[in-house]
């Protein structure tokens, strides 16, 4: 691992980004923890926009290949095996980032590497028992499927484990802070094999070849690929004294202590993400879930800049509660909170006013149905864009049981809602649903931080209300 040369004053300054610039200043003076966070900052936000651009191609790819119905069929069996993945990962993501980030701080190097085998060891263990009664209610139940959604199934299994394990090991390199490692494999690899791979079927074999089971299995050997290459990374990234083989230390106890909790929140989280999915499988076509897959993809990109900055700054929220900086705590999420905004606010603007003539262009006239829900999702995203970063607060400062609280309720919330507007009123049904849990939990997280931290998560305080409570 490579760190800077601590700057002088004459040394001179990095042209970069103002934004980028004064959060990085807000850490402390030494250029290394500046330069990281330039690195890790701008890194970020260019993977992340890359990232979104190859979910956004792929999302155009497959909802044109697949056509409505086919691409429905993909979307439920993503949603299952996103869903199925959530109890193999335990939140050992979140966990490994802050545990990480902390042991390297202590130079507790034993303690690291007993954490990395410890949540590997769990994640495996949990992973096969998820897929043997996963495929156990397949041949019990399966009869019941239609043979392309079955046969989709079975391979959408095979993300499960794969899925977990990356994520798990993506961790481990963003606790070290090598941000853009640590996204690359999971959010620039996978799509980006997945849609080399599609390409190469459509045009090497005849027409009708892609279906929703063969995008399905591409999808498993690309998601398998990737974790390849991430676990590659992050041996070449490890410090060199966890390189040496310490004698591992375990803190099982506490650890499992913090991950239950963020298992659930992160299981509640994937709940709200994909039952307007999965009850738009239930209640309507499989023409209406593709219509609404399409809508939800294009709605998330309004909260890249979330995403992004989010996976940059968790590990330094967790080193600057740990230390009591909580001024400096604060300046950085405002900063962070300002340009998450920003980046939120004109895509928004464009998805509400041109929603229909964006689908119509991008995914073909028959996704145009979809634009109501579009401007629904959209709102419901800058909601979430604009109350900052309060999940990554909570977990990072060792409150994630109000995450979890706070997530709770919206997932019941979201189900509820979801059960009384999808039979009623369809794809819009499902979007206001969707939205107002996304809106639900971000006031009670928010709420949540200033109870615990007393640090203000909105770009700008309220004209009536400087802060919540």
């Amino acid at each position: 691992m490579t760190t800077d040369s601590p700057a002088t004053p004459t040394s001179p300054v990095p042209r970069t980004h103002p934004l980028t610039t004064r959060l990085a200043a807000l850490l402390g003076p030494a250029a290394s923890l500046r330069g990281r966070l330039i690195r890790g900052g701008l890194g970020s936000l260019a993977l992340k926009l890359g990232s979104t651009a190859l979910g956004f191609v792929l999302a155009i790819l497959l909802a044109r290949a697949l056509g409505p119905e086919g691409y429905g069929v993909y979307a439920f069996v993503f949603a299952i095996a996103s869903l199925l993945a959530i109890p193999t990962q335990l939140g050992l993501p979140q966990l490994v980032v802050r545990e990480t980030a902390k042991a390297q701080a202590a130079e507790q190097w034993g303690l690291m590497r007993g954490l990395w085998r410890w949540s590997t060891l769990a994640v495996w263990l949990f992973s096969s028992g998820v897929l043997v009664l996963a495929f156990a209610g397949l041949w019990l139940f399966g009869e019941r499927l239609d043979d392309l959604t079955r046969t989709t199934l079975i391979a959408g299994l095979l993300l499960v484990p794969l899925i977990a394990l990356g994520n798990l090991r993506g961790a481990a390199l963003r606790g070290l802070r090598h941000v853009v490692a640590g996204q690359l494999p999971e959010h620039v690899l996978r799509p980006g094999l997945l849609i080399a791979l599609c390409l190469i079927v459509l045009l090497a074999l005849p027409a009708q070849t892609l279906t929703a089971a063969t995008a399905m299995g591409l999808h498993a050997l690309a998601a398998a690929i990737a974790f390849g290459l991430g676990a590659w990374f992050l041996w070449r990234a490890r410090p060199s004294e966890v390189a040496s083989r310490p004698t591992p230390v375990y803190a099982a106890r506490a650890w499992t202590a913090s991950a239950w909790p963020l298992a659930l929140t992160s299981g509640l989280q994937a709940i709200n993400a994909q039952v307007g999915i999965l009850l738009l499988g239930l209640f309507a076509a499989s023409e209406a879930v593709g219509i609404y897959k399409v809508a939800v993809a294009v709605a998330i990109l309004i909260a890249f800049g979330l995403q992004a900055v989010n996976l940059v700054v968790a590990p330094y929220f967790a080193r600057l509660h740990a230390q009591g900086d909580m001024a400096r705590l604060q300046r950085l999420v405002t900063q962070s909170a300002r340009a998450i905004l920003a980046l939120a606010v004109p895509v928004t603007l464009v998805f509400v006013l041109f929603g229909e003539q964006f689908l119509a262009l991008a995914f073909g006239p028959e996704y145009a149905a979809g634009h109501t829900v579009l401007a629904i999702l959209a709102l419901g995203q800058l909601v979430n864009a604009g109350m900052g970063s309060v999940g990554a607060l909570l977990n990072m400062t060792g409150h994630e049981r109000d995450t979890l609280r706070g997530v709770a309720i919206a997932a019941v919330a979201n189900l509820v809602l979801g059960l009384a507007l999808i039979p009623l009123y369809g794809l819009e049904g499902a979007a206001i649903a969707t939205a107002a849990t996304l809106i639900i939990w971000n006031l009670l997280l928010r709420q949540a931080v200033w109870h615990r931290i007393q640090i203000e998560t909105l770009a700008f305080s309220l004209p009536f209300q400087r802060v919540p409570g």
